[in-house]
């Protein structure tokens, strides 16, 4: 094992600015972007939509708090042991936030995707764990991060594992662009076609049931829970779900789509579509889901797009109520949304045609969490020795459908 002190370049280790160098009265509309906690979380490299800094705020009080493409960057307060990369973008340099840390590695010593890949092993893991300030907000410091070990391996075998890591989360990525462009392209047809025209001669009720009564078959078995957390802010696929003993709390099938009604969960879209339970399965979720359901001749992903379109976050947002930081939206403050009438065998087909669409995505959001795991799997066999490149896809054979490809390059 290794330091990530002695695998950084000079002044490789920097935290973000003190307190008052960087406030929100700073941010701009464009300029040098800004690494917040909500740009982590996003996968392999940091993203999501950037807050901004003017080039003349970042020459007089930022430009030691920065980072740039390669760099990796870690949580330093709130939840700790995220960690992230810096792509290779248009941006040449950003600016790393008070919550932030980052670690330039000297690319002689390691390479920076094997120490990215290290650094979300379960064992660097428990080392944050068990270095941790707890007093206040749980946090670390840069010396804390100093010290945090990595395996100490050839550069040349770093390198392949990072490949082999690597491969699976392009993948992954790959996957989640094409949802991405799929629900773009979707919803602009539903737009265009039917909710950007002037009438509101319809209500939210005449297409969707909220809160439909649905009950648990009574097998005394423990029904599938789907977690607040698992429900994504950008796409619709939910991150799966767990088996736990039926208490209170929505309940819900394939085909509906749940919001999560409270403060920040509606400003941030926490929203998604279940398409993760077998046929006629029955799960249940939290009290502060919202469940909408496509009545019958509707096409069940027409509850999603309208749960996400924008003019009904905003509406939902203003009939939020309740005390500041826990404010929720009730079920009834949503039947009257008003709506444009549409054309009857234009959304017949656009739900058939979106139906298939999310079927598509389903199956690629499927791969996407059998690749995880073969991911999650690989990822501390590597790390420890147990497993060798040259035994991968032998043992992505054995996990997945499809073979991980590799260039004789990799093999070797």
């Amino acid at each position: 094992m290794i330091r990530l002190s002695g695998l950084a370049v000079n002044r490789g280790l920097v935290g973000g600015p003190f307190g008052s160098s960087l406030v929100s009265s700073d941010y701009a509309d464009d300029g040098i972007p800004v690494i917040r906690g909500t740009n982590m979380g996003c996968g392999r490299y940091v993203g999501g939509e950037f807050a901004y800094v003017s080039t003349d705020k970042f020459d007089r009080d930022l430009s030691r708090n920065v980072a740039s493409a390669r760099d990796i960057v870690f949580t330093q307060r709130g939840t700790l042991g995220q960690v992230a990369l810096v792509p290779e973008s248009r941006h040449n340099v950003y600016v790393i936030s008070q919550s932030q840390m980052r670690l330039r590695v000297d690319p002689e010593k390691a390479s920076p995707e094997f120490v990215y890949y290290a650094a979300t092993s379960p064992d660097f893991l428990r080392q944050i764990d068990d270095r941790a300030i707890s007093t206040g907000v749980p946090h670390t410091n840069l010396g804390i991060l100093a010290e945090l070990e990595v395996p100490d391996l050839p550069l040349l075998e770093q390198q392949a594992i990072a490949e082999v890591l690597g491969a699976l989360d392009d993948k992954i990525a790959a996957n989640t662009r094409l949802a991405a462009t799929t629900e773009q392209m979707l919803r602009a047809e539903i737009d265009l076609r039917w909710l950007n025209h002037a009438d509101r001669s319809a209500r939210l009720s005449d297409f969707v049931e909220l809160n439909p009564t649905t009950r648990l078959p009574a097998t005394g078995d423990e029904p599938a829970y789907i977690d607040m957390r698992k429900l994504p802010e950008a796409g619709w696929s939910i991150a799966g779900v767990e088996r736990r003993a039926a208490k209170g709390g929505a309940r819900f099938k394939n085909g509906d789509t749940l919001l999560a009604r409270i403060t920040p969960c509606l400003e941030n879209r926490k929203t998604g579509y279940v398409d993760v339970l077998s046929d006629d399965e029955v799960a249940v979720g939290s009290t502060e889901f919202i469940v909408l359901r496509a009545r019958d001749g509707i096409a069940q992903p027409i509850s999603f797009l309208l749960a996400t379109e924008s003019r009904f976050r905003e509406h939902a947002i203003q009939h939020m109520v309740g005390t500041s930081g826990r404010q929720r939206v009730a079920a009834n403050d949503l039947n009257d949304f008003a709506l444009p009438t549409p054309d009857v065998s234009w959304l017949q087909d656009f739900g058939t045609r979106a139906s298939a669409t999310f079927a598509a995505v389903q199956a690629n959001s499927t791969e996407n969490r059998t690749l995880a795991a073969t991911r999650d799997a690989l990822l501390p066999q590597l790390m420890s020795g147990q497993l060798r490149v040259t035994d991968v896809d032998r043992f992505v054979d054995a996990a997945t459908a499809t073979p991980l490809e590799t260039t004789d390059k990799d093999r070797s």
